[in-house]
């Protein structure tokens, strides 16, 4: 499954205080379509593996502020969905959920293969939570334990939260069509960042570290260019809608934990509402972060680890 190399995707990032360390190993796969993705490995080879991927519109580097706190205990896997991050640009389709929920398997796969099979966890948010989901509802478990970050669930027409959460996700949406994908530099989509209602609570930091995770340098017109465009994107928000996913999932003999955003806020999202509903309805675990909208690995970290980390302690994944 080696495929070709994503070159120049792999730089060190460095952004308001986030310096990334160097990968300690790196894994360059190519799906049976062709699509290229790279799986890097940090921190502790003698730990639980943690296979660990994004949300639409970032990239897991931006999530370093969570996975840092793993790198002394944890053998962390990271790989980008296709045409996301590290990962060259390989086709607007297909870039769907059963797509992603495919190519996890794959990468779970392969990982074991190169770097041994051991105990492993599959920590994703939003985007990639939905595509493990998929997996979970049919009885298929790759994982020995899943841990998902507030995954857009879509309630039966029936519910009102059905049309309130597709309302959110039509603007999201639309606002993918017209996106802005081609900047002078990393700091022009920071500014843009600033503006984004949405983004108002996330740590310090990391609008910059972001910024350089979804790009890349094009040396040709001398810009930098979303790896995904938007309109690549764009239909995520929406297609979630069509997935056949709320439903009783086969009774799981391994531990599932979704973390939502806080569902008490005024202002709360309906993927926080969505999230603590699915679990209350098919006895899932669940906890919430207090304060924190859908991107609460990149507003309260620390938070986030500890209620993953505790979930694996309680459950004898780790010691």
């Amino acid at each position: 499954m080696t495929g070709p190399s994503c070159s120049g995707a792999d730089r060190r990032l460095e952004a308001d205080g986030f310096a990334l360390p160097e990968p300690s190993s790196t894994l360059d796969l190519a799906m049976d379509d062709g699509a290229a993705i790279r799986v890097v490995r940090h921190g502790n080879p003698s730990g639980v593996r943690v296979v660990l991927s994004h949300g639409n519109g970032f990239a897991s580097d931006s999530y370093y502020p969570f996975w840092q706190h793993m790198l002394e205990r944890f053998d962390l896997a990271l790989f980008d969905v296709r045409n996301c991050g590290r990962n060259p640009f390989h086709a607007a389709e297909p870039h769907h959920y059963p797509r992603f929920a495919r190519d996890n398997a794959a990468v779970h796969g392969a990982v074991a293969r190169e770097w041994g099979k051991k105990t492993t966890v599959g920590v994703f948010h939003s985007m990639t939570a939905i595509a493990a989901l998929l997996a979970v509802v049919d009885g298929i478990w790759h994982w020995d334990a899943l841990v998902l970050f507030d995954p857009p669930m879509v309630p039966p027409k029936e519910n009102p939260l059905h049309g309130q959460l597709m309302s959110d996700g039509a603007a999201l949406r639309d606002a993918a069509l017209i996106r802005q994908n081609r900047f002078r530099n990393p700091e022009e989509l920071v500014e843009v960042y600033t503006y984004l209602h949405r983004f108002r609570r996330l740590r310090e930091g990391v609008p910059e570290l972001n910024a350089r995770s979804v790009l890349h340098f094009d040396p040709e017109s001398g810009e930098w260019l979303l790896r995904c465009p938007g309109q690549v994107e764009a239909g995520l928000y929406t297609e979630v809608a069509e997935l056949d996913i709320w439903r009783q999932p086969d009774p799981p003999d391994r531990p599932l934990l979704i973390i939502g955003a806080d569902p008490t806020l005024e202002d709360a999202p309906k993927t926080a509402l969505c999230c603590k509903l699915f679990c209350e309805t098919f006895g899932i675990d669940y906890a919430s972060v207090p304060d924190t909208s859908h991107l609460l690995q990149l507003e309260e970290p620390e938070q986030c680890f500890n209620l993953f980390d505790q979930y694996l302690v309680n459950n004898d994944v780790v010691a």
